[in-house]
């Protein structure tokens, strides 16, 4: 007799646990859609990497030149108007290799050093960017790595994207539902992403044993700076 209550009280809760069950699958009918925004501004900053690559017989020929020549290169980007803060090392590189003689195509068994030491800095004054790079090679930095250009704030681009990213979204679900002849409900969720599409005018510029010397300003163009939003809405459907 007590085993059969035993029986009779799992059938009664596995009872009770199917129609309980029930109610996690009835998932509501939804509409999911990914909106994107995009803003766009003027640059007003610019970024600027320049630095020597020397090859020396000494080691310490080649620190004590590599030094020399890039705090000449800082020195004309300060008198161009970049401050001091706005200067970095980005890379500071010393090895030795084996010198190749190109005529008889074999190491010769001398040994040579390399420095290459760069810097990068921000110019805040964009219509400035030709004239400092025309300084620091005629000071005598002889590598141009890149210049690229960005927005120092980019709050407002952001809420900008992210409006018409969101709006997007929407449009599409409302669109979505009246091709399917249905109605949108409560929003469900929202997720957000993203994306720098910054334009980067990119200059390499090498002058391998012609250091120091006038060079004229370059022309650099900035181009436009962009931020992409994606927006994605889930709204339930009613009927």
């Amino acid at each position: 007799m007590k085993r059969s209550g035993v029986i009779l009280l799992l059938g009664v809760l596995a009872l009770t646990g199917m129609a309980m069950g029930q109610g996690y699958y009835e998932y509501p009918a939804t509409i999911s859609s990914t909106g994107s925004g995009i803003s766009s501004a003027e640059p007003d900053v610019a970024s600027v990497v320049f630095g020597v690559n020397i090859t020396r017989s000494e080691p310490n020929l080649a620190v004590n030149d590599a030094a020399q020549l890039i705090e000449s290169a800082m020195a004309a980007a300060r008198s161009e108007g970049v401050a001091g803060e706005d200067m970095q090392t980005t890379s500071y590189n010393l090895w030795v290799q084996e010198v190749w003689d190109d005529y008889e195509y074999d190491y010769t068994g001398e040994m040579e050093y390399v420095v290459n030491h760069y810097i990068k800095a921000d110019i805040r004054d964009i219509s400035t960017v030709g004239d400092v790079l025309a300084a620091v090679v005629s000071a005598g930095a002889n590598s141009i790595n890149g210049v690229s250009f960005y927005v120092e704030d980019t709050t407002a681009m952001y809420e900008e994207a992210r409006q018409r990213a969101s709006e997007n979204a929407r449009d599409k679900s409302e669109q979505l539902a009246d091709n399917f002849g249905v109605t949108l409900g409560e929003i469900t969720s929202i997720s957000e992403w993203t994306n720098y599409y910054p334009t980067s005018q990119t200059a390499y510029m090498n002058y391998e044993g012609g250091l120091g010397g006038y060079v004229e300003s370059p022309s650099v163009t900035p181009g436009a700076f962009s931020i992409s939003v994606e927006v994605s809405a889930t709204f339930e459907i009613i009927q």
